[in-house]
């Protein structure tokens, strides 16, 4: 996953050692709370006697939860390091998008059926994606006398690749019947039903996503001074970019075949947490994987209790709750 090497170079700038504490006592304190209130708040109240039923069946859902939010904002928070793009995400990089288009094709033309073949499509999907957007923004850059990938030509190649992707996509379906009935509930991005059982096929893939990434922290702070200055104390940029990138690929590719795509999670994490604990991605790769699990079990929880005794999608929850977001993401951006 070739990236930019040419936008701004930030420091990585390490917290001080209060922050470190207080941040290790408070994410995983947050997350504690984000879990207990996903498990005993939902549009169904809990009774003596159907309280252990909806606690196993809120418990398989809050952890295949906890598991796809720290994947998508691990993920986005590797893709702002080795795109140096602060509004690098798997859903504004089409990244989502990819997974979906190839999900959808194996539904329609091969018939899967299982999460197996859910995975195994959406990883080549998500790879392919991640490809197809940096040529995107690479020649749009170049077409307007730039050079590499600008943060502006990396966020409008991954939404036009998004918008190509989605109406193929849509144009599949539409042509299928039996294939939208199989995808319609999935492409919106839900934990609802999700059992243990549907999260073990990609333990995996999560797995090697988040060892990746949980050791590539200094290398992610030393690709943030600049390529000459990564060479400089031997490191190979591209190479780094490629593993590194695969990583976050791989996450967000096993977070869109459980739960199809929830976006902006991997976005608005990574922003919230560098006020308080710096930029040093060897903190802030495992942060943001508290702060977005805690999100995604939250939207859940609320998309559970906004529309008694329907529920709204956790997938719908975190885009109404993103759009402002990214305007504050943008807006911060502008005032730096």
């Amino acid at each position: 996953m070739p990236m930019s090497s040419t936008t701004s170079r930030p420091d990585a700038q390490a917290p001080s050692r209060s922050r470190l504490v207080a941040g290790g006592l408070v994410l995983p304190a947050l997350l504690a709370v984000a879990v207990v209130v996903s498990l005993l708040v939902g549009a169904t109240a809990l009774t003596s006697g159907d309280l252990g039923a909806l606690l196993s069946a809120r418990g398989d859902r809050t952890v295949a939860g906890t598991l796809i939010g720290a994947a998508v904002a691990m993920s986005g928070a590797a893709m702002q390091g080795i795109t140096r793009n602060p509004l690098a995400d798997p859903g504004i990089l089409g990244i989502n998008a990819g997974a979906s288009l190839l999900v959808v094709a194996g539904i329609t033309w091969f018939g899967i059926n299982s999460l197996l073949g859910y995975i195994a499509f959406a990883l080549v999907g998500a790879a392919l994606a991640a490809v197809a957007v940096t040529a995107l923004a690479t020649a749009a850059s170049r077409g307007f006398g730039g050079s590499g990938n600008s943060p502006l030509s990396m966020a409008l190649a991954g939404m036009v690749f998004t918008a190509g992707a989605t109406s193929v996509g849509s144009a599949l379906l539409i042509a299928d019947g039996k294939s939208l009935d199989v995808y319609r509930f999935w492409q919106v991005g839900s934990v609802a039903g999700r059992e243990i059982g549907d999260i073990v096929p990609v333990l995996p893939l999560l797995a090697l996503g988040f060892g990746v990434l949980l050791v590539a922290g200094r290398r992610l702070d030393i690709l943030a001074m600049g390529d000459s200055v990564a060479r400089g104390l031997g490191e190979k940029p591209e190479k780094l970019r490629f593993v590194i990138g695969g990583a976050a690929v791989a996450l967000a590719a096993g977070a869109v075949a459980v739960a199809g795509p929830i976006g902006f999670v991997g976005l608005v994490a990574p922003h919230l947490l560098r006020p308080l604990i710096g930029t040093s991605y060897r903190v802030l790769l495992p942060a943001s994987a508290f702060v977005g699990a805690s999100l995604v079990l939250l939207a859940d929880t609320l998309g559970r209790v906004v529309s008694p005794p329907g529920e709204v999608q956790v997938g719908i929850m975190t885009a109404v709750l993103g759009c402002p977001a990214l305007l504050w993401v943008v807006a911060r951006m502008r005032s730096l």
